[in-house]
C-alpha cells in the first residue's frame, strides 16, 4: 500500500517558550486529525544553545486522500484566509521548508 507523508520543518519565533510551541503543534495534530490525516508524529530537533526545530509530519492513507484534504481546505477562500489570519496573530512557529514523501509500505 501506498503512503504519502506531508513533512514541514518548524521554528519557533524569538520570544516564544517551547510550551508555546508545543501547544500550536498540538493544535495543528488535532486540525489535521479531523481532516481525514492516518496519523501525525511531531519530532523535536536541537538543544542547548543550538536553534531547535520541529519536524511535523503528516501520514496520509494516500497521495489521493492527501490532495482531498488540501482541495477542501483550499476550495473555501474564507476558510483559508481566516486559518492564515489565526495563524499570522499567534505566530508561535515560521516554517522553514518541507514536501511530500510518497512510499510503499511493507507487506
Amino acid at each position: 500500500m501506498a503512503i504519502t507523508n506531508e513533512i514541514w520543518i518548524c521554528e519557533g519565533v524569538e520570544g516564544t517558550t517551547r510550551r508555546q510551541q508545543m501547544a500550536r503543534l498540538g493544535e495543528w495534530k488535532k486540525q489535521f486529525l479531523a481532516e481525514g490525516a492516518k496519523d501525525v508524529n511531531i519530532w523535536e530537533g536541537g538543544y542547548g544553545e543550538f536553534v531547535g526545530a520541529w519536524l511535523f509530519a503528516i501520514e496520509w492513507a494516500s497521495a489521493a486522500d492527501f490532495g482531498a484534504a488540501q482541495d477542501k481546505f483550499v476550495a473555501n477562500s474564507k476558510s483559508f484566509d481566516d486559518a492564515m489570519e489565526v495563524w499570522q496573530k499567534t505566530p508561535v512557529l515560521k516554517f522553514r521548508g518541507g514536501g511530500l514523501i510518497n512510499h510503499i509500505a511493507s507487506i
